[in-house]
């Protein structure tokens, strides 16, 4: 009996993958990664702001002086 395989998987969430996989540099398997750490459900996230933040994208701008300690964005 063969096991199966990601794509037959993943197909009842085709279309969560397939929306954010039309943002440029975006591909399907990166929304497949997105979805598979996030969930199918977002709405544990008030707002686009709190899941850019648990997801550790959020700029920053942490300066001093006009100094910036790190190059981190």
């Amino acid at each position: 009996m063969s096991r199966p395989n990601i794509d037959e998987r993943v197909q009842p969430w085709h279309r969560l993958i397939s929306l954010p996989a039309t943002i440029p540099g975006i591909s399907a398997h990166t929304a497949e990664v997105v979805l598979a750490e996030i969930g199918p459900d977002v709405t544990r996230f008030p707002t686009a702001g709190h899941l850019a933040s648990w997801a550790g994208v959020c700029p920053g701008n942490h300066e001093s002086a006009g100094k910036s300690p790190t190059g981190r964005i």
